[in-house]
């Protein structure tokens, strides 16, 4: 989806996040290689949001945030993703690289529903870009803290509008706020086999 000129307007959010960061930058193996291969994760996913319609608009060390129009690019977007994980961590399984990682990758999502603020910032090395923003973006973040490995977690916002298509007899879920927060409630889009090559939801793995 293009960017509404407008200042305010509803979208799909999208929060997609490498698990155990931490633990790949301390990695001495991989030495100035982390951006790379941090890199040659994320851009499946970026490939995936926009061959769905949707937009990166950021991206922040290891995740990316992008907005989508409606709940199916958004369901589509979320599997491309894993099943783009799926070939990585396949073509990983082939090779001597997997010895210097702590883990095979894996990835977590969050998407959320709402309105989002729109406005654009600007800095020297990046020129102008967007800076799209809402309670939306935060839910996201909030929810894909929940869990280990390879999830995807849908907000009740993004369940009302368009999402419970595919989460269907799912059990509502929840998961503590920052002090001071409520806690924050979400579903997990089942995803099926289509991660079956990376990392678990229950943390172990297939390889």
């Amino acid at each position: 989806m293009e960017i509404p000129q407008h200042l305010k307007f509803p979208a799909f959010s999208m929060i997609v996040d490498v698990n155990s960061f931490t633990a790949l930058v301390a990695q001495n193996e991989l030495g100035a290689g982390v951006a790379q291969f941090v890199r040659d994760i994320l851009v499946g996913p970026i490939a995936v949001v926009e061959r769905e319609g949707g937009s990166v608009i950021g991206v922040n060390g290891d995740a990316i945030f992008a907005i989508l129009p409606d709940a199916e690019s958004t369901f589509l977007a979320c599997a491309g993703i894993a099943k783009d994980l799926n070939k990585m961590c396949s073509y990983l399984a082939d090779t001597d690289y997997i010895t210097s990682i702590p883990a095979p990758p894996s990835l977590k999502i969050g998407v959320e529903y709402g309105v989002l603020d729109n406005s654009t910032i600007t800095t020297k090395a990046l020129g102008e870009i967007p800076f799209c923003i809402g309670p939306a973006t935060n839910y996201a973040a909030r929810i894909i803290a929940a869990g280990v490995g390879n999830r995807c977690h849908i907000g009740p916002a993004a369940y009302d509008a368009g999402m419970d298509a595919w989460l269907s007899g799912q059990t509502i879920l929840e998961v503590a706020g920052k002090r001071g927060e409520p806690a924050y409630s979400y579903y997990e889009l089942d995803l099926g086999d289509i991660w079956i090559d990376g990392q678990r939801n229950d943390g172990e793995y297939y390889w």
